[in-house]
């Protein structure tokens, strides 16, 4: 009777927690206030107010309709499984049905932010194969529910789903976790320079808005003046001052988004946790894996420390999926990708290098690149404009430093690379996991005997650059043999 009547639970179509109203309600607030609050700036700080419609009489009907959108959203969105599929139902006017098969579910990935953790609740979503660009996400379920589900869709087969309903039987041992001075290393040597454009931005943003608010340039310029006395130390303090905000702010996204992480490894997947306040689940199971990397910037190679990503079925190269792991050590890193596939030790007589053709025409590149906004600052400020050409040298020596760090080579399962300028960037990847491989050649390339090849899979794809147009040859049909002949599946 138990079984029964677990299997009907899931079969009955069902609604997501009462809390995804107010996780949705919550979440449009948010949003309003990041949009609106040049608005409301304007409404307090302008002397003549107009009474007749006031702004809160606005926010008041954007809630409103907020209220009753997120009411709508919850009531007609419904989930069930049923025949090895599971289906999410939404939408009022334009219905839409969403049905995924099981089996090609990859993992389960439960989330929870603030206003989840509030209310009890966290959001799951699916990585499903051939799914990147459909939104398969469930906002508010309750935590022990949502443990029970992804149970259900991951560690039971199609055949066997309906029998039973209930934890896998896996014993989980701690493989990985980040202590609080990993922790602080990480945020220290993160990118922070990421962060500087992020708050310039954001500042510029900041004073364009503001300018609307007081009335155009004029008022700016001339408090701007009485204020600063447009003196270069004025500049000098401006620039001090966001560089040390961005190392803060660099610091302390990066210490929130970390916190806690622990990885944890069962037979045959990992579960990855972290996040102080947006708390992350995810689930990795390894034979979904297709493409491993792990690099470190110029300070992180210093006090040897890593971030792996990982590329899995379902998630595309340079998308949010991608998971990333800080790892403490180069051997941490290797013991961590041998599930994948073993790391060899670069070997001198057998590792190759690209043609040197790459950094000659990225140099040709790049001085067209210059000349174009070079002669059109010519025309504005005259010569000193030709200060812009002394970029010229920095990016080719950039260039000639990457083709000149540029390794790959093969062994009898897959491919690994390595790059870089002042860090360093490692690839791997398994023969078994290419679903298609392209040998390219530009106009260049065609006339210097050379090409590139990519390697194409479920997860993204790696590109091999400027080698030899019969070493390219060679590969393509060594790759294409070994997925044509393969016995085994890949994933």
């Amino acid at each position: 009777m138990k079984d029964n009547d677990a299997n009907d639970l899931w079969r009955k179509p069902q609604r997501q927690s009462p809390a995804a109203i107010g996780v949705l309600i919550t979440s449009t607030a948010v949003n309003l206030l990041k949009g609106f609050w040049p608005v409301l700036a304007l409404y307090f700080f302008r002397q003549e107010k107009d009474d007749s419609l006031t702004i809160f009489s606005v926010l008041i009907g954007f809630a409103l309709l907020s209220i009753l959108g997120a009411v709508i959203g919850y009531w007609f969105k419904k989930f069930y499984v049923i025949h090895d599929t599971l289906v999410i139902q939404s939408g009022w006017l334009k219905k839409k049905t969403l049905s995924i098969p099981i089996h090609t579910i990859q993992a389960v990935h439960l989330e929870q932010n603030l206003w989840q953790q509030i209310f009890g609740v966290t959001s799951v979503s699916f990585d499903s194969v051939g799914s990147d660009d459909i939104e398969a996400k469930l906002d508010a379920i309750p935590v022990a529910k949502a443990g029970e589900m992804k149970s259900l869709l991951m560690d039971r087969k199609p055949q066997e789903l309906m029998k039973e309903v209930g934890v896998g039987t896996s014993v989980a041992s701690p493989t990985y976790r980040l202590a609080l001075v990993d922790l602080l290393k990480l945020s220290l040597t993160a990118n922070h320079l990421e962060a500087f454009f992020i708050l310039t931005a954001l500042l510029f943003n900041l004073l364009d808005e503001v300018k609307q608010i007081f009335g155009g340039d004029d008022y700016i310029d001339t408090y701007g003046r009485n204020l600063l006395g447009q003196t270069v130390f004025a500049l000098i303090t401006l620039l001090v001052g966001v560089i040390i905000i961005s190392v803060l702010f660099s610091i302390f996204r990066t210490m929130i988004k970390y916190y806690g992480f622990r990885l944890v490894e069962t037979e045959g997947s990992w579960t990855i946790s972290y996040g102080l306040f947006d708390k992350t689940k995810r689930l990795v199971p390894i034979n979904k894996i297709q493409i491993i990397q792990w690099k470190a910037n110029w300070l992180r190679r210093k006090i040897d420390y890593w971030t792996v990503q990982i590329q899995a079925i379902g998630h595309k190269e340079n998308k949010k999926q991608n998971i990333h792991i800080p790892v403490i050590s180069f051997q941490d890193v290797i013991y961590l990708v041998d599930v994948y596939q073993p790391f060899e030790e670069w070997d001198t007589e057998r590792a190759l290098m690209i043609s040197s053709d790459y950094w000659k025409r990225s140099a040709r590149r790049s001085l067209i690149i210059l000349l174009i906004p070079t002669a059109l600052m010519y025309v504005w400020l005259g010569w000193p404009a030709l200060v812009i050409l002394v970029l010229y040298p920095l990016m080719v020596w950039n260039d000639f430093k990457w083709y000149s760090n540029f390794r790959w080579q093969t062994n009898g399962v897959g491919i690994q690379l390595m790059s870089g300028v002042f860090g360093r960037k490692f690839s791997l990847l398994s023969w078994k996991k290419i679903q298609q491989v392209q040998l390219s050649q530009n106009f260049y390339q065609r006339n210097r005997a050379l090409a590139s090849v990519v390697f194409i899979t479920a997860g993204g794809k790696l590109t091999l650059p400027y080698i030899p147009l019969s070493t390219a040859n060679l590969l393509v049909d060594q790759v294409l043999y070994d997925v044509e002949s393969r016995k085994y599946p890949w994933m």
